[in-house]
């Protein structure tokens, strides 16, 4: 449930405006374009003019959600995004919780002279909003913004159409829907927006069914020439060079799912994927049970998101990446024993 009194802040803000841009994180998934889009059609249906600002492109997978063409992207007209930045009378972090997450596009967000609203569900909430709707239990920001909507008197603004836009961040962010972070309250609000005309196998095949052949062979290539598994340490990590996602014509979003093949392996308990791109190597870490793979990505790589999946960047090489995290390998061993030990 939403905090009456969050709500109340929320619209007192968007009662005075007219512009609002929203936001989200750098890379943006499933959770973060999906909501972006969904706030955005309820936001238009009450007469806000409304723009949706991202850093760069989403993944190719979401080409069908509908408005997505209709994003503003820094990375390839910084010049509109942050005329939409600087513009707005509110503006939304949604998905993130700290503008750092922004990457490249976070010193013009900090730049803006609006109001900041923040919806989102990762640990450690940073204070630059004026009001925000956060809870670090919930499965994901998609299920934290229905109840903001709801909230706000805009469940019936949500048609089939939104319903989908919010599904899918709650399908992927929850690994349709296994992870434990998933209660009775997400199917609740997925049986709401199925009576709203969801048609949630449209999503799931939208997203997970044709695969373009480049992606398929990338992934078997990183797992057959690319995985690391040490089962002494119940870890297995898988990299990818700049050079082999060129060789598979590498697209956003082709990477993903990657670190859950490592973390399928059997016996394997904590997963890392390193990718390399051009100022940095991103990191993916996923953990099962009780051990925190956000800890470890924030100690190491400045990282953040829960206990169970969380991210981490470098600045350094690939090389000198992967060193690193084989270095930590018995520092992840002994976490992992210290974490069952606690379930005792």
């Amino acid at each position: 449930m939403v905090d009456a009194a969050d709500l109340a802040a929320f619209r007192d803000h968007l009662d005075g405006a007219s512009t609002v841009t929203i936001t989200s994180h750098r890379s943006p998934d499933a959770d973060a374009v999906g909501t972006s889009l969904a706030l955005a059609r309820y936001l238009r249906s009450t007469g806000k003019e409304v723009t949706c600002v991202l850093p760069d492109a989403p993944d190719e997978a979401l080409d069908w959600m509908p408005g997505v063409q209709d994003i503003v992207l820094f990375d390839r007209d910084p010049g509109a995004a942050q005329d939409a930045l600087h513009r707005a009378d509110v503006l939304f972090a949604l998905d993130y919780n700290g503008l750092s997450r922004l990457g490249p596009m976070a010193d013009a967000a900090r730049s803006a002279t609006g109001t900041w609203l923040m919806v989102d569900h990762h640990m450690g909430p940073e204070d630059f909003p004026a009001a925000k709707v956060h809870d670090a239990r919930c499965s994901s920001t998609a299920e934290l913004l229905w109840g903001v909507i709801a909230g706000l008197g805009g469940k019936e603004a949500v048609d089939a159409e939104g319903a989908s836009l919010l599904y899918a961040g709650m399908m992927t962010d929850t690994g349709s829907f296994r992870f434990g972070s998933v209660t009775g309250e997400t199917h609740r609000v997925i049986a709401e927006m199925k009576d709203r005309g969801l048609d949630h196998t449209a999503v799931h095949e939208a997203i997970f069914g044709e695969q373009p052949m480049d992606r398929m062979k990338l992934h078997a290539f990183a797992v057959v020439e690319r995985m690391e598994v040490y089962p002494e340490f119940q870890t297995a990590f898988v990299h990818l060079t700049a050079e082999d996602m060129e060789r598979f014509n590498y697209r956003p979003g082709y990477t993903e799912g990657l670190v859950n093949k490592a973390l399928g392996v059997a016996g394997v308990k904590v997963a890392v994927f390193a990718k390399q791109s051009s100022d940095r190597v991103k990191m993916s870490f996923r953990s099962t049970g009780n051990y925190s793979v956000r800890d470890l990505a924030e100690k190491h790589f400045d990282g953040g998101g829960h206990n169970n999946a969380a991210g981490g960047a470098s600045e350094e090489s690939i090389g000198v990446v992967m060193a690193r995290l084989r270095g930590l390998l018995p520092e992840i061993a002994s976490g992992i024993a210290a974490s069952e030990g606690n379930q005792e």
